[in-house]
């Protein structure tokens, strides 16, 4: 029997990680056609397949499988920003090929992005977790780049470095969201250039 708990211990843990991903995926979905508002968890648990009871032993409600979803997507956009901070000494060409793959990651992420951005304006318990989120990734940038490690030390720094990120992620996102043209990467040199200027501008304090 002490050899046997363990095991189906471990068998059950996988059978309810399973079970929430397919809930937020499938809440991914039924967001990503309805809006976050006018979805129900009635139509969460039909795209699911699974039962009320099954849905309430993981979330409390809609936000928290929005939550969900968040802490599940920082796998995944974290490596982006670990390649920039290990960028050393960027120009612009290097920013411009940044920007344009954080772009790209947008596109290939587009229902995601678009549920916390619109979701994030609503609640305000996901608008702080993405702030903390931020706080956290600059303090990842400060490790290895200058720029970012003096908005550690300097409140204007700070807040410009906060309005940089802001600025880019809203910009990536309007761009894929409303298909915004982009003649010439137009909009990617803006971006790279405006990184440029804060990594020239702050950089060597």
């Amino acid at each position: 029997m002490e050899t046997v708990t363990p095991r189906r211990n471990q068998l059950q843990e996988e059978q309810r990680s399973r079970t929430r991903h397919i809930i937020a995926q499938a809440a991914l979905k039924v967001f990503s056609e309805r809006g976050y508002v006018a979805s129900s968890i009635e139509q969460i648990l039909v795209k699911a397949g699974v039962s009320r009871a099954a849905f309430y032993s993981h979330f409390d409600g809609k936000l928290a499988v929005v939550i969900a979803i968040a802490d599940d997507f920082e796998p995944a956009w974290k490596p982006v920003f670990r390649h920039l901070a290990e960028l050393c000494n960027p120009q612009l060409p290097e920013l411009m090929a940044w920007t344009a793959g954080y772009l790209n990651f947008h596109r290939s992420n587009v229902e995601t992005c678009t549920l916390l951005t619109q979701v994030a304006a609503l609640e305000e318990q996901l608008y702080r977790k993405i702030s903390l989120q931020r706080d956290a990734l600059i303090d990842m940038l400060a490790e290895l780049q200058p720029a970012f490690a003096a908005a550690k030390q300097d409140s204007d720094v700070m807040l410009e470095a906060q309005i940089l990120l802001l600025g880019i992620d809203q910009t990536c996102f309007h761009l894929v969201r409303q298909h915004l043209r982009n003649p010439g990467d137009t909009a990617t040199r803006i971006m790279a250039s405006q990184m440029r200027h804060f990594f020239q501008r702050n950089g060597t304090r």
